[in-house]
């Protein structure tokens, strides 16, 4: 077995699919940096500034009237007002270095929101304003930083942040990404099995390390990751990795960063295994890489399509494919909110990829693979 994967992972690196592979998640990790740098994301006082704009976008919804306690507003409208002299408070907090004031700001700034959230005429501005979900998110947050004293981070993403920040963006779509890659995985061995009749081994061993191989590339993609936001460490230094992301996970709640990527890490490995096997099943299947690429898709934004399936078959992988959305709580803000976690989703995961293993091994051991 380790002379076959060693002869797999000399031919794996002059592979052009996987020298592409490797270019493309170096390009997307140095032009996300380029973004992050450009829009100076993380800058809290940036941030505050177009918070700023979109409440004052809001308020242009209703005619100028008199936003006191007394006065003939509307309550959403006096509720929006306060919104806005908060965010003032806060950006007058950050430029003068008094966090203790921001935080207590942003803690009512929190509290405001959710009463506004069920009043009259919310609707029409709620474009302009953070979710409910967000909200919460942000209140949990601002709460843990308070209580256990830790100083707050306003400036443009360090490292460890940014890390944060790329697991986000990427685990939207790997899913997607280890489809593309895979989708064409033994395609040539299946259909000429004379390809392998050379090899010493049985077919399903070489099944096994044509999948361990592929996880080996994969695990040079999750490398890059790292390696290639280095050069954050000399523009923003290291940052804390211990410093919070609030998370839903069933419960609103607080992870430090490098809990939150080792979360991401072990759901992205979780997810290629899953993708490589069942790209072999429907190579087997289909006998057509592109079918079997247009079915993973289809299976993936099934739910996205069809949300209220969700509840009903709430044990389907593709429900748990898009992690980050998971863990921002995106599921309880459809119209049937649907409360699902990353704690099953990677145990729903693994149960598929053993069923699949299995699968594969019955599919190998009664000869049906040989013969396609």
């Amino acid at each position: 077995m380790w002379k076959i994967l060693k002869t797999f992972f000399v031919i794996e690196k002059s592979n052009k699919k996987n020298i592409f592979s490797c270019l493309f998640v170096a390009i997307f990790v140095f032009s996300l940096i380029f973004f992050v740098k450009n829009m100076d994301v993380g800058n809290s006082i940036k941030e505050k500034s177009d918070e700023y704009q979109s409440i004052s976008t809001a308020l242009g919804k209703f005619q100028n009237i008199d936003a006191t306690d007394s006065g003939n507003g509307s309550d959403l409208y006096k509720n929006l007002v306060r919104q806005q002299q908060s965010v003032s408070k806060q950006k007058m907090a950050l430029k003068m270095n008094l966090p203790k004031v921001y935080l207590d700001t942003a803690i009512d700034l929190a509290n405001l929101r959710d009463k506004a959230f069920d009043m009259e005429g919310f609707d029409d501005v709620a474009i302009y304003l953070p979710s409910k979900i967000d909200n919460q998110l942000d209140s949990v947050f601002y709460q843990y930083i308070k209580k256990i004293g830790m100083p707050l981070s306003i400036d443009s993403l360090s490292f460890f942040q940014f890390l944060a920040y790329l697991f986000g963006v990427l685990g939207s779509f790997w899913f997607i990404f280890m489809s593309i890659y895979s989708c064409g995985i033994m395609i040539e061995e299946f259909q000429h099995t004379s390809l392998i009749k050379g090899y010493p081994i049985t077919f399903d061993k070489y099944v096994l390390a044509k999948c361990i191989s592929s996880m080996l590339i994969v695990g040079v993609f999750l490398l890059e990751l790292f390696v290639c936001s280095l050069p954050l460490v000399y523009f923003k230094g290291l940052g804390n990795p211990s410093y919070p992301i609030a998370i839903f996970n069933g419960i609103f709640e607080v992870y430090p960063i490098y809990q939150y990527i080792g979360i991401s890490i072990l759901y992205m490995i979780c997810i290629s295994i899953f993708t490589i096997l069942l790209s072999i099943i429907l190579n087997v299947l289909l006998k057509n890489m592109y079918l079997t690429l247009f079915l993973e898709l289809l299976l993936y934004i099934f739910p996205m399509l069809f949300p209220n399936m969700i509840s009903l078959v709430p044990f389907n992988p593709f429900n748990y494919l898009n992690f980050p959305n998971l863990l921002n709580g995106q599921m309880i803000e459809f119209a049937k909110p649907v409360v699902l976690t990353s704690t099953h989703g990677l145990i729903y995961i693994g149960m598929s990829i053993t069923i699949m293993i299995v699968s594969v091994k019955l599919f190998l051991t009664t000869g049906r693979l040989k013969k396609v």
